[in-house]
């Protein structure tokens, strides 16, 4: 009796650090790998208006080249809470897939899953509505392949009341 509750409780305990492990390794995957995985193969170019009115759309173009000769997967676009927190995403041509907060980052990734030819220019234009006036800034995470080989770009804009 006591050894069936020895192996059980080793058993148990087996199981606890194998998901505590993969677990640690999906949060750090997520965490680090956005700042120290930057893509080679692909140039990106953010082109954003300075100045914006209140509750009128504008459209940032996220443009990207892929220099590689192989096709490229455009995985997500991630951006920064605090600056969604006052201008809201409304739509983006192509259209975005799924929307999902990235855990202890403060960001959310919306995704795409688009292919990006070789050595062509895509452009993705995202469509965003200022919700507040003021000075606004965040990050844009444009990330390739399976999410975790991302550039960040800066974004900034002003909105005029």
């Amino acid at each position: 009796m006591d050894r069936k509750r020895v192996v059980r409780l080793v058993g148990l305990i087996v199981v606890v650090c194998l998901v505590g492990t993969a677990v640690t390794l999906i949060i750090s995957r997520l965490i680090f790998g956005t700042v120290t995985n930057e893509p080679i193969t692909v140039e990106m170019e953010i082109d954003a208006p300075e100045q914006v009115a209140l509750n009128e759309p504008f459209v940032v173009a996220v443009q990207l080249t892929n220099v590689f000769t192989g096709s490229q997967t455009l995985h997500s676009i991630d951006l920064e809470g605090e600056y969604l927190e006052n201008i809201r995403l409304d739509s983006s041509n192509p259209a975005f897939g799924e929307i999902r907060p990235l855990p202890f980052t403060g960001f959310a990734s919306y995704s795409f899953d688009q292919q990006l030819p070789p050595r062509r220019t895509s452009t993705i234009e995202l469509t965003f509505v200022p919700e507040r006036a003021g000075q606004f800034s965040g990050l844009v995470d444009v990330c390739l392949d399976d999410g975790t080989l991302c550039q960040a770009l800066p974004l900034e804009v002003e909105v005029l009341e």
